[in-house]
């Protein structure tokens, strides 16, 4: 099994195309593949924009407009998300040794833990999502 891991985080990168998947390859081949439509996606995207943009249009009427301003928004911290260079293909069970950890705060108690970096947010004792169930 492969992962697709994004070098600014050793996160487990997403491809924006299929958000419902548990973004686990079954062969390097694939994961490589996943990463070029991710670049795809990204490339689509900002081409749109800019077609509406020389159309007269704002960039905001663009379809892909959030897509856009995943991969071009500095504030949002994803400029990285298009660049192909961004990502690197690891087995699996190497990349659970690298999981990266970070610290997060309980929002019942209030005391701080530590959690791994691909958490979902509604999975984590950080968010009402979790407590509210």
């Amino acid at each position: 099994m492969f992962v697709i891991v994004n070098k600014k985080n050793n996160s487990i990168a997403t491809e924006p195309s299929r958000r419902q998947s548990d973004n686990v390859y079954a062969t390097a081949a694939a994961a490589k593949a996943g990463i070029t439509r991710t670049i795809k996606h990204y490339t689509k995207a900002i081409e749109q924009v800019a077609e509406v943009v020389a159309n007269g249009d704002a960039e905001y009427t663009a379809p892909m407009y959030n897509t856009f301003r995943d991969a071009t928004d500095k504030e949002l911290g994803r400029t990285h998300v298009a660049d192909k260079a961004n990502y690197r293909v690891m087995d699996y069970s190497e990349y659970k040794l690298i999981e990266p950890m970070v610290e997060k705060r309980n929002v019942m108690t209030g005391e701080t833990f530590k959690e791994s970096i691909n958490t979902p947010y509604y999975m984590s004792a950080s968010s009402e999502t979790y407590w509210s169930a």
